[in-house]
């Protein structure tokens, strides 16, 4: 049976899972078997490698580009290596995100709650809405940035520290959906009402964000791995496949915003 290696840190969180069933969507039928792993051990009999978002560092992910063996990234690239990749509209998700708070809901006082910053997708939908936030003429410097690492629990957390301040803000953009469900209920315990006092948004969406009413900006993460699987089963026929898809995001409206 041929193989292809799927190097994930968690397959059992909400977006890797996702992602992996993608994978298997694509793949099925074709003869290939998944083998899930957490690290880059163990590679041999892999004829490619699927890599989820930042399991492996980008140094081992130049040797394993240089290798040969082929190779596709979803959520991620590495610099200076064109090595294919999938990865969602990180830059026009945010920009959508923040022309609809500031634009359509007229909210300025904003809190945004960052992903992991050691990660592609944290990383570029933090620089995306600063960016956006100074194309509104807005003081980038007054807007409290939150770290929540795309954990619902470190975005609680920090979430109820920053109340304790009693600032005022009348909006909070997270950089993923399941960090904005997890702070509603802070935000309505502490006597908010959503959306009247405070707008809540996050960045993908999914049964949860639909459960919670949460307003998103939405990408298909089972795309993500579909299209992932497609472009590594393409380099396994010989196709000469460099550089990234990227995925558009769509603005899903509900009640919390």
């Amino acid at each position: 049976m041929s193989v292809i290696a799927v190097i994930t840190n968690d397959e059992t969180e909400v977006f890797q899972r996702e992602v992996i069933v993608g994978i298997r969507k694509y793949v099925e039928g074709t003869g290939f078997q998944l083998q899930v792993q957490h690290d880059a051990r163990h590679l041999e009999g892999a004829l490619g490698v699927l890599v989820i978002a930042n399991v492996l560092n980008d140094d081992t992910l130049r040797q394993l580009y240089h290798s040969g063996k082929p190779l596709s990234l979803v959520s991620h690239q590495v610099e200076d290596v064109p090595i294919p990749a999938v990865i969602p509209d990180n830059i026009g998700g945010m920009n959508q995100i923040v022309d609809y708070l500031v634009v359509t809901r007229g909210r300025r006082k904003i809190v945004f709650i960052q992903g992991d910053m050691n990660q592609n997708d944290g990383q570029e939908r933090a620089y995306a809405f600063r960016r956006q936030l100074m194309r509104h003429n807005m003081d980038v410097d007054t807007i409290p940035f939150l770290r929540g690492d795309f954990i619902p629990a470190v975005a609680v957390e920090s979430l109820r520290e920053f109340l304790s301040h009693e600032i005022d803000f009348d909006a909070v953009a997270a950089a993923d959906y399941l960090m904005a469900v997890a702070v509603l209920e802070v935000l309505r315990s502490s006597g908010r009402r959503i959306p009247d006092d405070v707008c809540v948004i996050g960045f993908g969406d999914g049964p949860e964000a639909a459960r919670h009413q949460l307003t998103t900006v939405g990408v298909d993460v089972e795309q993500l791995g579909y299209r992932a699987a497609r472009q590594l089963m393409g380099q396994i026929k010989a196709s000469k496949i460099r550089g990234a898809t990227v995925l558009s995001t769509n603005l899903v409206e509900r009640d919390s915003c």
